[in-house]
């Protein structure tokens, strides 16, 4: 039961990172950006106490309430509309993204055990997948919102590698202050960029 609920984090997860990085409403992009720091809790109970495991999730929910309240102050909260038409750009980030897994998925087998020997294969992939769905955020964009988001996931990637690789409740701490640092920059940022186009 464990492993399947461990899979399914794992790959939903992605999901909610290729999403965010495909569609462009700010309370789908909040809703997702909610399930991926969700998602991994189990994956992260897998190998860490309870007490420990729980950190990173939750930061990601203090993280999203910021970037909510700061959308709730610039009016961006809307309804979700799914039966908008994909755009170019979102089909090119889309066919992005999922090329990139899929290069992923196919290098990990040979990387995973002259690399990264002490991870499994499966926990690699959505580290390396987060990192590099996160950099291409931050690559097709210039709106602060989802630069923010670009960031926080590419953070998140790397966190949880390290996690894996070297745990230290020392730089947990510096991560988390930096996630939160990170959310209030965004916050500040969104609020700006909104007032400039309203002036």
């Amino acid at each position: 039961m464990t492993d399947i609920l461990y899979t399914l984090a794992l790959y939903l997860a992605l999901l909610s990172s290729l999403l965010i990085l495909i569609r462009r409403q700010w309370t789908l992009n909040l809703i997702t950006l909610t399930v991926q720091f969700l998602c991994l809790f189990p994956v992260l109970r897998s190998f860490l106490p309870l007490q420990v495991a729980i950190i990173q999730p939750l930061t990601g929910l203090m993280v999203t309430l910021i970037l909510y309240l700061s959308l709730i102050n610039v009016g961006g909260i809307k309804r979700i509309d799914l039966m908008l038409r994909l755009t170019s750009g979102e089909v090119f980030r889309a066919l992005a993204g999922i090329l990139l897994l899929s290069l992923l998925l196919a290098f990990i087998p040979q990387l995973q055990p002259t690399v990264f020997p002490a991870v499994p294969g499966s926990y690699l992939f959505l580290c390396l997948g987060l990192i590099v769905l996160g950099i291409l955020q931050i690559g097709t964009t210039r709106e602060p919102f989802y630069l923010a988001i670009g960031i926080l996931t590419f953070l998140c990637g790397f966190q949880l590698l390290y996690n894996r690789l070297d745990f230290s409740l020392m730089l947990e701490a510096l991560l988390v202050a930096v996630n939160l640092m990170l959310a209030m920059m965004g916050s500040f940022f969104v609020i700006k960029h909104a007032e400039e186009e309203a002036s």
